[in-house]
């Protein structure tokens, strides 16, 4: 057989990741919004620049709460109802190639005895990893959202009621001063508070009265800061804008980027307070589902600008807590949607997304990646597989450490179980498979008939997988020091071995010495020989574009 006789290569890759192409790609993530009343979903395109797009949104009312908020317990139909609702939002998600979801949890989830019931079901029957949270961050979360339609120059107080719970936020000079949560959702205080339609005076004055005491501090903190102006959040408060836009229920205007002076406001909420179910739910403004709750939540916000002769108006914004999620992801994954965006290619695109996940050792998955995929091209004409295989070993090179994120003695045995859990996008399950096992066997034991995951594989799959791990770990001992010493290498593969000389930018002893004492499973697996020596090789800049100069080969 004839070989080349020599090779050449600079394996000196750059600071970030190689291998991507093409202009910024963004990650598309759904944001749940599990509220206690309603379950929302947003999908979006999240941008490295903190922007992002809308997909495609789904809302659906679920009444989470209904029936149990009081006993701090989901009834089995409201869970049913809920598990429904969020099987739609994965089928809509999966239709839209979503990579990322984002689910948390408020009031009737965080409160139920039963709460983590179900989120146990949703992990296990939809894969949904459901995160309660707690009061307080769910007022944070509302006003980041809310701050990205609504601009602060004057104090204001952000509002949002919910089923459960009521949040509140007040904003001075663009910056949140004050915020709380209280258990005044509009679900929780009607189900305590309303017993007839409409409310008889009793129960407005018995919940004007409970609403006054627990909006203390509220109250306090807005006339501390100056508070002029509330701004809404939230599906009730979208209706009542609604009612105060539109009186009559005609045709209706979009509450959104409308100032709405209060003494107009308390009208529209002294209507809704009056008004019988049948005149509620005939307003175009009203939600159905939010007839029977919304009184509640008009007293509520009544009560507040009656303690509050300073406000001035009132405005809704299209944003909430399902937005402010979404502001969070970007917030908290800047870097890594910075360095993923320009990989357009599907499968690169989710290796780099698992490696990031997984807190990898970039320059030295570069380097051994970069070396190995090189070493497989010289030794080419060995190797008993197809040629593809090639990025096969890249991606298992560029994942092999991951399982560091675990423990570090066997990291190579969970860097194999998270490569093989870790939802690989755009592979086969046998491809999936291979690269797991590549990466198993970049150290340790060399693969025996006898491992497990190993000895399934039929006789031509294991040999593919020898040669590839015995070429992942020659790189990989090429990079001992995991300080990126080697910086250009040459080749000469003969009928009997195959010659490496390497260049370093300091003592190349360590790299010279593991690479031979690692390279009893490429010597097997190539049935070659494997010999290293140091050699110097004149490399220039990538911006000098000059060749490598190389060295005489030793003799064969």
């Amino acid at each position: 057989m004839s070989f080349p006789h020599e090779r050449a290569a600079c394996t000196l890759v750059p600071e970030t990741t190689y291998g991507a192409n093409g202009a910024a790609s963004p990650v598309r993530v759904c944001v749940i919004d599990l509220g206690t009343n309603s379950f929302h979903a947003l999908i979006v395109d999240a941008h490295p620049n903190g922007s992002y797009q809308v997909v495609d949104r789904l809302k659906e009312m679920v009444r989470l709460g209904e029936h149990g908020l009081d006993a701090n317990r989901l009834p089995e139909e409201a869970m049913e109802r809920g598990m429904q609702a969020l099987t739609r939002i994965k089928l809509l998600a999966d239709g839209w190639g979503v990579r990322e979801y984002l689910s948390f949890a408020t009031s009737a989830i965080r409160e139920a005895s039963n709460g983590g019931v179900f989120i146990e079901r949703a992990r296990e029957e939809l894969d949904l990893r459901i995160r309660p949270i707690s009061g307080e961050r769910e007022a944070r979360l509302i006003c980041q959202g809310v701050s990205r339609t609504e601009e602060f120059l004057e104090p204001s107080l952000v509002v949002d009621i919910g089923g459960g719970s009521v949040e509140f936020i007040v904003v001075d000079d663009d910056t949140p001063v004050f915020s709380r949560s209280l258990k005044l959702g509009a679900a929780r205080m009607t189900e305590q508070f309303v017993t007839t339609d409409p409310m008889l005076d009793d129960e407005q004055a018995a919940l004007r009265a409970h609403f006054k005491a627990e909006l203390d501090a509220v109250h306090s903190a807005c006339r501390e800061h100056g508070v002029v102006r509330i701004v809404g959040s939230s599906g009730t408060m979208k209706s009542l804008a609604g009612v105060a836009l539109d009186p009559e229920g005609g045709a209706g205007r979009s509450p959104f980027q409308q100032t709405i002076p209060i003494p107009q406001l308390r009208s529209a909420l002294r209507w809704v307070m009056q008004a019988s179910a049948e005149e509620r739910e005939a307003h175009r403004a009203i939600e159905s589902r939010r007839v029977d709750q919304i009184g509640a939540g008009a007293v509520l916000l009544d009560t507040l600008c009656g303690g509050l002769p300073s406000v001035r108006s009132f405005t809704v914004s299209p944003n909430a807590l399902r937005e402010g999620m979404v502001v969070h992801f970007l917030d908290t994954n800047y870097d890594r949607l910075r360095r993923m965006a320009p990989f357009r290619n599907p499968r690169r695109r989710s290796v780099h997304e698992i490696a990031y996940r997984f807190q990898w050792e970039e320059t030295h998955a570069q380097h051994v990646a970069a070396t190995a995929t090189f070493l497989f091209d010289v030794c080419r004409p060995l190797y008993d597989g197809p040629a593809s295989d090639a990025e096969l070993l890249e991606f298992a090179a560029l994942l092999h450490d991951v399982g560091y994120l675990v423990t570090h003695d066997e990291h190579h045995e969970h860097s194999h179980y998270l490569i093989e859990h870790a939802d690989l996008q755009g592979f086969r399950a046998d491809e999936v498979e291979l690269m797991a096992l590549v990466a198993l066997y970049h150290r340790g034991p060399p693969p025996e008939p006898s491992h497990e995951h190993f000895g399934r594989l039929t006789p031509d799959r294991q040999q593919r997988v020898r040669q590839l791990a015995g070429l992942l770990r020659v790189a990989e001992n090429l990079d001992r020091s995991h300080f990126q010493n080697v910086v250009a290498l040459r080749t000469s593969l003969t009928d009997t071995a195959l010659h490496i000389l390497v260049a370093t930018k300091a003592d190349p002893q360590l790299e010279v010495w593991a690479a031979e004492k690692h390279g009893g499973l490429f010597e097997a697996s190539f049935d070659r020989s494997l010999h290293v020596a140091p050699t110097e090789i004149e490399t220039h800049s990538a911006e000098e574009a000059a060749p490598v100069t190389p060295s005489p080969m030793p003799p064969s």
